[in-house]
């Protein structure tokens, strides 16, 4: 197909480009959404992980706290039993060395208030009020140690079960993030799949409106180029008759002049309005693409016969006397283009009509060589 000048300003092009922006659109705020409720459950996913974490946090922490508040309890506990203790045996230690104590009065019964025995009993009694209230404190000092262990132990417990809380909370709050992001990067390269499909789609369509156009702007040429043709064709065929009439013109006044110095002899007798071919009259015709002799079917007894002659004069209706009418194929006239070429030597091409004579052979008039051709179809 030949290449014209498209006007892209078309309103099909604008039709095309506005269909495709409004199917990219589409397709893009589609995917804008699908992206954006997914980001809105990752943060969502990540919320609840942090809930989560907060959760777990405080539920160590208050076991934390209820551990450390048994421990002290139980702290508090030792401490008011070393405090009993200690009282109880201070109270021991008082009843024995009251001078009204059992003791005293063993002593006083055995006559030993004064003696020896009666002093050592008094350090033995001593010693042993010291020792009871030294072990009860050893043995409070000892549990309040424990309870402090315990407390630092349950305390390191805890720490090691909040960072462990925070490592899994961290790793979930990852892989929502990863899966997050492979959805998200498995929309785009869809989204740019989609508008790679569309631009293509509308590109073939973006060409067809382009094939469309060239193909109106050749046949607008061609019916031109046929246009022009006919009207020079009908130029030439009205140059022609004007030739030919002037040539009858000059003929008749030939005809005339002979006739007034002849006294009206002649050696033709009327046979209508053409007049006889002298023998230097045989090479008198002259169309646009033929200069010599008419052809011998126009012809009767050397003279051009109207009968035998279409209305230019000069082109035979008939084939060796053969009548010619119009070849009709399908209830339509049958034309062919014949490539002729003119006195100038100009190439040009012509639509001829297809002739039928009453053999029923095909003809074509070739204007070029002043004859038939038969036409092969």
């Amino acid at each position: 197909m030949a290449s014209y000048n498209v006007n892209y300003n078309d309103q099909r092009f604008k039709n095309v480009e506005a269909e495709k922006q409004t199917e990219l659109n589409k397709y893009n705020q589609t995917y804008d959404r699908l992206i954006d409720e997914r980001n809105q459950f990752t943060n969502q996913q990540q919320g609840l992980v942090d809930q989560w974490e907060d959760t777990q946090r405080q539920i160590a922490n208050d076991n934390l706290n209820h551990q450390i508040d048994l421990y002290n309890q139980q702290k508090e506990k030792a401490d008011r039993d070393y405090q009993k203790e200690a009282k109880a045996s201070y109270i021991d230690y008082q009843k024995e060395t009251d001078k009204y104590g059992v003791s005293r009065e063993n002593v006083v019964q055995n006559g030993l208030s004064n003696s020896g025995y009666s002093e050592s009993s008094k350090v033995d009694m001593y010693n042993t009020y010291q020792n009871r209230v030294s072990t009860a404190r050893e043995s409070l000092n000892n549990i309040k140690l424990e309870f402090d262990n315990a407390i630092k132990e349950a305390q390191l417990q805890n720490n090691a079960k909040l960072a462990e809380n925070a490592l899994t909370a961290l790793q979930q709050k990852l892989s929502i993030a990863l899966e997050g992001f492979g959805y998200k990067t498995e929309q785009e390269n869809n989204r740019l799949n989609w508008n790679y499909n569309i631009n293509n789609t509308y590109y073939d369509r973006y060409k067809n409106v382009e094939s469309q156009i060239n193909y109106e702007n050749e046949q607008a040429e061609k019916i031109r180029q046929f246009n022009e043709q006919m009207a020079y064709q009908k130029r030439q065929q009205e140059l022609e008759q004007q030739r030919w009439e002037k040539e009858y013109a000059l003929q008749q006044a030939q005809v005339a002049a002979s006739r007034s110095y002849g006294g009206g002899g002649g050696s033709y007798s009327s046979g209508g309005d053409y007049p006889p071919i002298t023998e230097n009259q045989q090479n008198a015709l002259t169309t646009a693409y033929y200069s010599g002799s008419y052809n011998k079917d126009a012809l009767t007894n050397g003279q051009v016969d109207k009968n035998k002659v279409f209305s230019n004069g000069y082109q035979p209706n008939n084939v060796n006397g053969n009548k010619l009418t119009g070849y009709i194929k399908n209830k339509k006239q049958v034309y062919v283009d014949v490539v002729s070429r003119t006195l100038q030597g100009t190439k040009t091409t012509t639509k001829q009509k297809v002739w039928k004579d009453t053999k029923g052979n095909l003809w074509v008039w070739d204007g070029t060589n002043n004859k038939y051709v038969a036409y092969k179809k």
